[in-house]
């Protein structure tokens, strides 16, 4: 007697419109790799994004700080450092009570400028950025134009700046004079003390994300420029 036939269409038990279960499972297991590995690398690059955006922030203040010197004809002082650094008088640089990475001041003309963060000079901050933090992961070596005499010291709790007073001491801090020049000072309580002579104010700021190295180098003059550190190539982006 003849077979029966399957109806049209009908599918064996554990298959589900031409697939079977086993081949379902590998597939969903194919899909939830991809979605890992899809999920890390846009992390990643949302931390890479990050980390531009926090260098591009300190470049763009300092040529804000440059650009309101001349325009104004004050001195503009920027301050920067880990959480703890304070100002020549001891003042901690603050935003609302809260640390921040960057602080700008407008501090008046030469004559009155004392180079202490006072009520009501605060212009800008850099805020703290998740995922970001001064010094450097993978550079071995600072940026080509760095011209800060400090150290480039990866270790310890660097702040991953470079910059120098006129003695070569290591400073959180350096102003732009009224023509746009940045300068060096050794700090005083209450006063700017000695500041530096032209050609002094040079330096860079180096952070990382821990997987991505920037810097932000600020030349004698008061250029700025941001470089990114190449790990195949073993250099500074020019």
């Amino acid at each position: 007697m003849p077979r029966p036939s399957r109806q049209q269409g009908a599918h064996p038990p554990g298959a589900l419109a031409g697939f079977t279960l086993i081949e379902m499972m590998i597939a969903m297991a194919v899909v939830g790799v991809i979605l890992g590995i899809s999920l890390s690398r846009l992390d990643r690059w949302s931390e890479d994004q990050r980390a531009k955006a926090a260098a591009r922030s300190v470049a763009d203040l300092l040529q804000r700080a440059r650009a309101g010197a001349i325009r104004t004809g004050s001195r503009h002082v920027v301050f920067f450092g880990n959480p703890g650094v304070a100002d020549p008088s001891g003042n901690a640089v603050e935003k609302g009570g809260a640390w921040v990475p960057v602080l700008l001041i407008e501090d008046g003309p030469p004559a009155a400028a004392n180079c202490a963060i006072d009520g009501g000079e605060i212009l800008e901050a850099v805020e703290p950025v998740d995922d970001v933090t001064w010094g450097v992961s993978f550079a071995t070596a600072r940026v080509a134009t760095d011209a800060g005499a400090a150290p480039f010291d990866p270790g310890g709790t660097w702040d991953g700046a470079t910059f120098n007073d006129q003695n070569n001491a290591k400073i959180s801090w350096m102003l732009f004079r009224p023509d746009g020049v940045p300068v060096p000072f050794v700090g005083a309580v209450g006063s700017c003390g000695a500041v530096g002579s032209t050609g002094r104010g040079g330096g860079a700021f180096y952070m990382t994300t821990g997987e991505r190295d920037f810097a932000v180098v600020l030349s004698r003059l008061g250029g700025v420029r941001l470089h990114v550190w190449d790990r195949s190539a073993g250099g500074w982006s020019s």
